[in-house]
């Protein structure tokens, strides 16, 4: 099924947030992905994501912080761990990633049962493991649309995904 516009997403709907949505809502690299963030706040849209994607949040603007601030110079986490000494100092990653918590978005928590379903879910898709747990939750609690800038869930018939259009 085609992606829809952000901006096409109707009031009311329930939408599970991918990490990447509020990586470009926080890095201000998409008006929409913040006014997506927003509608979630003012409950016009009902945001769902879980536990494992505010640890994903977490992680990658821990890494942007790392970078922005010269602590690496390329790469990610295995540079990062090259200098754990100073990842004490970074502290502006938590401020925005906690942010979350007061968005008004439903945190779901992984369990047994999810991590199983996600597998099934990967050996009939083709999906990587967090896609997985994404499309897992989703069915799970009978969520119909995805926010996402992925493209991997493109190919799957059941999703209407809703991406930014506004990023080169």
């Amino acid at each position: 099924m085609p992606s829809r516009s952000l901006q096409d997403l109707p009031d009311g709907t329930d939408v599970f947030l991918d990490a990447n949505i509020f990586i470009y809502a926080v890095g201000e690299q998409s008006a929409q992905c913040k006014d997506l963030l927003l509608r979630c706040a003012q409950e016009r849209v009902f945001g769902i994501t879980t536990f494992d994607i505010v640890n994903e949040v977490t992680h990658r603007l821990m890494i942007l912080e790392a970078l922005s601030v010269g602590l690496i110079q390329k790469g990610g986490a295995e540079e990062l761990k090259k200098r754990v000494a100073r990842i004490p100092f970074l502290t502006k990653y938590w401020v925005l990633a906690s942010k979350i918590f007061a968005l008004n978005v439903l945190l779901l928590q992984t369990d047994e049962s999810r991590l199983r379903q996600a597998h099934a879910v990967r050996a009939s898709e083709g999906l990587l493991t967090n896609d997985s747990l994404i499309v897992a939750a989703m069915n799970e609690f009978g969520i119909p649309a995805l926010a996402t800038r992925d493209n991997d869930f493109d190919h799957l018939p059941n999703l209407i995904v809703y991406k930014p259009t506004d990023l080169p």
